[in-house]
């Protein structure tokens, strides 16, 4: 599962003065709480004692992630910040993902570069972003899997790990 964050991006806009309506519409504020919640999320379902899944908090570079030695299925979680990687890295990254997340914003054009068909894209959209079904559209066309998750800026953690989970146990069955 891969996390696609915004927030270098809206921090470096709110220091420069460049801080618009449309950049306010989308920032998420807690998104350090969304993150925890996901992780928190994948290493439960991990720790349960029928577990299928080890947890990896994968932030190395995907050629690095190693097989379970415990013979379950790895489970990784890894966040990116596109505006600190290498468009490079940013294709491999997502080139081993299964689930990506995000907001709704240019970011998501990484999806192009999921494994083709078996993907799966959530995008976190809120009231006023409503209306652009870019991404859902390229998912079709790649034959990915498409969620729309509305949000506030002040996200609900537990509804978006809810369709996450659903995603990933999806995949183990």
């Amino acid at each position: 599962m891969l996390w696609l964050s915004r927030a270098k991006l809206d921090s470096y806009a709110q220091a420069h003065q460049d801080w618009s309506n449309w950049r306010n519409l989308r920032h998420i504020k807690n998104e350090p709480e969304l993150i925890k919640r996901i992780k928190d999320g994948m290493q439960a379902l991990c720790a349960a004692s029928d577990s299928w899944c080890e947890f990896q908090n994968a932030q190395d570079e995907p050629e690095d992630w190693t097989q379970s030695a415990l013979g379950l299925t790895p489970l990784r979680f890894a966040s990116l910040d596109p505006t600190v990687h290498a468009l490079e890295t940013q294709i491999h990254y997502v080139g081993h993902a299964t689930v990506l997340v995000s907001s709704h914003g240019g970011a998501l054009g990484l999806s192009l570069f999921l494994p083709p068909g078996d993907a799966t894209i959530v995008e976190l959209q809120v009231d006023g972003v409503k209306g652009n079904w870019h991404f859902q559209h390229m998912a079709a066309e790649m034959g990915h899997r498409y969620e729309l998750v509305g949000i506030d800026k002040d996200v609900d953690v537990d509804a978006v790990w809810s369709v996450i989970q659903r995603r990933i146990l999806q995949y183990a069955s």
